[in-house]
């Protein structure tokens, strides 16, 4: 605007000389950063301080006057002589410039953008860092199948029936048994559905939306082990019939962890974050995650088949769970978490 240069000094000089360009590109300046100290009073209601920095809100007595002139309405008064006096660097960085009568504070502050830069360079370095060191996190595609008390492995299996291990699962002390059975609902079944052990303090069902679909029935999405209130359901088993009054779910999507690995990601038992796995077939982003926290788990995502399906993930796939965004080795899953506000 000026035609001669961005550096304000050198404009400052021509428009002393008269040059009317120069005048206006002054003007200009000051009117634009005082509608902007407005327009934020107005948004914040008010203000405690307004801060001026940097090269010229630093070193121009005549620009800090020209920006704050005409805002006494907002409180906001120069003391003439300290606004001229006003000198910041390393050992005094910050000079105010109220008259003693103003009710906000005008100050005068140094800047170091050497200073933040390095700072910042230190932290995504340091965050690089810690992404190398946090462990992948396997995601195990769980399907459907049914958690039994004693009372319905009596009446399922037999009294005193007991669950036959087939074959270890991921969390430590749990896996899938030989024993299975009909999931009835009123329009369709299920067969062989596998039984996993050891037994619970109550029975429980877990569906995919497919398998809801089949069965005709409406289950809610529920965290494990919340099944108050959720879908009644028919276990057929070889030795007799059980009829659950509740306990059918769709497992709410779910991230087993150790504390170690909560407190790697910085998330807590019950935080509900977004995952997005990339690197396969397709990238998909699931939401509402539940990060489940306990000595006994292992690190561990957990989704059903149809989500599996979507992303075109098989079993074995295994990522990292970072932080932030980053780029993951070629044809790596990738889980990235980001919790929710």
């Amino acid at each position: 605007m000026s035609g001669i240069s961005n550096d304000l000094r050198q404009i400052q000089a021509r428009a002393a000389e008269g040059d009317d360009r120069a005048r206006l590109a002054i003007n200009v300046f000051a009117h634009r950063a005082r509608k902007y100290v407005g327009a934020y009073a107005a948004v914040m209601g008010g203000l405690d301080a307004v801060v001026l920095t940097g090269g010229i809100g630093e070193n121009s007595a005549s620009m800090r006057q020209r920006i704050l002139q005409r805002l006494d309405f907002l409180g906001l008064t120069l003391d003439e002589d300290r606004n001229l006096d006003a000198k910041v660097d390393d050992d005094a960085p910050v000079f105010d410039v109220s008259a003693s009568t103003a009710r906000v504070r005008t100050l005068v502050i140094a800047t170091n953008e050497e200073l933040q830069i390095a700072r910042d360079t230190a932290s995504v370095v340091n965050e690089q860092k810690a992404l190398k060191t946090k462990k992948p996190i396997p995601i195990a595609i769980s399907a459907r199948h049914v958690h039994l008390d004693r009372a319905g492995m009596d009446v399922l299996f037999g009294p005193g029936s007991e669950l036959t291990p087939y074959k270890p699962l991921s969390q430590p002390g749990q896996f899938a048994s030989e024993e299975r059975v009909t999931i009835v609902g009123p329009r369709g079944r299920l067969e062989r559905v596998r039984v996993l052990g050891p037994l619970r303090k109550g029975c429980q069902v877990e569906v995919s939306r497919t398998d809801e679909f089949l069965l005709g029935i409406d289950a809610p999405i529920r965290q494990s082990g919340h099944t108050k209130g959720s879908a009644p359901v028919t276990l057929e088993g070889p030795k007799g019939t059980l009829q659950l009054p509740e306990g059918l779910i769709c497992a709410w999507r779910h991230i087993h962890m150790h504390p170690d690995d909560a407190e790697a990601y910085g998330v807590k038992d019950g935080d509900e974050v977004e995952v997005a796995v990339t690197g396969g077939p397709r990238d998909l982003v699931f939401g509402d995650v539940i990060v489940r926290v306990h000595p006994q788990f292992a690190l561990e995502m957990h989704i059903d088949t149809d989500e599996a399906n979507a992303a075109e993930l098989s079993s074995g796939a295994s990522g990292a769970l970072v932080d932030d965004p980053y780029l993951p080795p070629e044809g790596a899953a990738v889980a990235v978490l980001q919790k929710k506000s």
